[in-house]
């Protein structure tokens, strides 16, 4: 734009034109041509887009991700928490009420739903008298020696304790199916066992295998060896966890809007199908991968099964195979959204380009993170990928508004160079304009609402650039016709009438045009009348402020000398108006040319 602007210059002074009226002219048109409002447009756009986030109970940890989650294409998640309510209840024992309850009390660090659902169901035990154990005394009685912290790679916890006079014990708790192998039981009964929890499992309950070791009591600290052989089955609890409500919609407007859904859980794999036939979304069997084959599968192998349908499941996974899962998308050019709240999945949130936790993530997690879910829930998480959708519309709809504006004067400035005429505006005129539809309008789109069909297109092409061609092309047709409109009228009225007449009615088009025509900006994918063209409060205000600005010069004797305008009849300003309608039918018109083009880049 700033060539247009040096060749006005230097083609106005070659044609004879006074220097100072040229320069003047000149650096006024330069002032318009650069959309200083465009760095706050943007900047409010994204600020005002975190704020609508966190009123869905999301805080979005920087601008940049506030724009980036309008573009995510997937998103990993695990059920626990996020689809469901993380509130889990014992509904089911195996095994000795009062041993499981002394081991859900003694080997527990309160640092997993799960366990801490195992605890306050002992201590409900306990209240009931159903168990003849009191707390504090079963703490003070055996006494932790050491501890080994929970292990995502063989899935256990477990704790030394002081037991009998000459015997310490080893409590572990962890995936059933890694205690029963390291357990003194028959193969027989280890069958038994697996097939009572295969019956749990598909039925969604989580399960909490209990076992135990008698050591020596000089005995005083811990390795994972000492837990991986001849263990001595204690028994298991089962637990449920309620589907969150409003997770079933949630996931059908994922599906409606083209996003891929990887659900990665560290639970058994029929747990997690069970949640998800819950919430009526079906989870074809095929695109199962348990965590124990990700360390065979390829990168090629993984990347081809993530692309094959819009759900994937991964279960029993470490937050380590999270990462390769990660890779394997953003190697198919996906935009990934990963949940994550422990220490160990900091590399994943890191690498993908949303990295989400909960409020209750460890700080290291946290750090990881660009949004943090201040509910927990799934539904959040669509809501910002709606808003981020917002944020981008909104964002386009800044540039064309502003860019086409800026064009559109220079058009018309150009246009009386190339045959001759005298300017049809002067300077001051030319930076009132940029004043009063730049301004207020501009600021107004920031806040304007999210169109209804957000969430009913793809997530756009992440190759595509922010100005997309047709975006450009949409630019050139708006600017171009503003331009000549403007010029038109102009010749018209000093060809009947006098140059005063002809700058004060080309002074009025112009800035009368955008004012009008930012109706039909809000809605790019859609014809205006298919959103309420006035539910933008504040762009309806800007709108009228922005008129009364551009009448007050006409009609102010002070400002009317100031600006060197004439006052105009009525018929003048019904032709401006018209002016401004015809500018808004052809937008209109382009939109409607170009709207299967944007519909197959969304």
């Amino acid at each position: 734009m700033l060539v247009l602007v040096v060749f006005v210059f230097v083609v106005g002074v070659i044609s004879g034109r006074e220097l100072l009226e040229m320069f003047t002219t000149s650096v006024a048109l330069a002032v318009s041509a650069i959309p200083e409002g465009l760095l706050v447009g943007l900047t409010a756009v994204l600020a005002i887009g975190m704020q609508r986030i966190l009123k869905h109970k999301g805080l979005v940890r920087n601008l940049v991700s506030a724009e980036t989650l309008g573009g995510v294409t997937t998103i990993c998640i695990d059920k626990t928490g996020t689809l469901t309510e993380g509130k889990m209840k014992v509904v089911d024992i195996l095994g000795d009420e009062g041993e499981l309850a002394n081991q859900a009390i003694l080997a527990n660090d309160m640092d997993d739903p799960i366990v801490i659902a195992a605890w306050e169901w002992a201590v409900d035990r306990i209240s009931n008298r159903k168990v003849k154990i009191r707390v504090e005394e079963l703490r003070q009685d055996h006494k932790r020696l050491d501890s080994l912290p929970f292990s995502s790679k063989d899935r256990f916890f477990a704790s030394l304790h002081k037991w009998k006079k000459d015997k310490n014990i080893i409590l572990v708790n962890g995936a059933p199916e890694y205690l029963l192998k390291w357990s003194k039981l028959s193969d027989s009964e280890k069958k038994k066992l697996t097939q009572k929890i295969e019956q749990l499992t598909v039925k969604g309950k989580r399960v909490l295998g209990m076992a135990s070791k008698l050591v020596g009591d000089k005995k005083d600290k811990l390795n994972p060896d000492d837990v991986k052989t001849n263990l001595q089955w204690v028994g298991l609890l089962a637990f449920t966890d309620p589907l969150r409500q409003g997770v079933t919609e949630a996931l059908q407007k994922t599906k409606k809007a083209g996003i891929k859904l990887i659900v990665i859980t560290g639970d058994y794999a029929e747990t997690a199908v069970s949640i998800m036939n819950q919430a009526q979304v079906e989870v074809d069997e095929s695109l199962i991968t348990l965590g124990g084959d990700l360390e065979d599968i390829t990168e090629d192998a993984l990347r081809e099964k993530i692309s094959a349908s819009p759900i994937s499941l991964f279960a029993r996974t470490t937050p380590e195979q999270k990462l390769k899962i990660v890779d394997a998308l953003k190697a198919n050019g996906e935009v990934v959204a990963m949940t994550g709240d422990g220490v160990n999945d900091a590399p994943a949130l890191n690498r993908a380009d949303i990295g989400i936790v909960v409020e209750s993530a460890s700080e290291v997690a946290k750090e990881s993170a660009d949004l943090v879910l201040l509910d927990s829930s799934f539904d959040t998480i669509v809501a910002a990928v709606e808003e981020g959708r917002g944020i981008f519309d909104n964002t386009r709809k800044i540039i064309l508004y502003l860019v086409s504006d800026a064009f559109e004067e220079i058009t018309t400035v150009v246009g009386t160079i190339i045959l001759a005429l005298p300017l049809p505006v002067t300077a001051a005129q030319i930076l009132w304009i940029n004043l009063i539809s730049d301004g207020l309008p501009n600021l107004a789109l920031t806040i304007d609402p999210k169109e209804k069909d957000a969430m009913l297109l793809p997530p756009r092409n992440t190759k595509e650039m922010l100005v997309a061609g047709w975006m450009r092309l949409l630019i050139l047709i708006v600017s171009l016709s503003g331009g000549i409109i403007a010029l038109l009228v102009f010749i018209w009225f000093l060809r009947t009438d006098s140059l005063l007449v002809a700058r004060s009615m080309a002074f009025a088009t112009l800035g009368v045009n955008s004012l009008i025509y930012v109706f039909s900006i809000r809605t790019l994918k859609e014809p205006f009348w298919r959103e309420n063209p006035l539910d933008n409060k504040w762009l309806n205000l800007s709108v009228v402020a922005g008129l009364v600005l551009q009448i007050l010069p006409f009609v102010h004797p002070t400002l009317r000398g100031f600006f060197k305008l004439t006052a105009l009849t009525v018929y003048n300003w019904l032709l401006v108006f018209l002016v401004g309608f015809v500018m808004f039918i052809i937008i209109e018109i382009g939109k409607a040319v170009f709207r299967l083009k944007l519909v197959s880049t969304e």
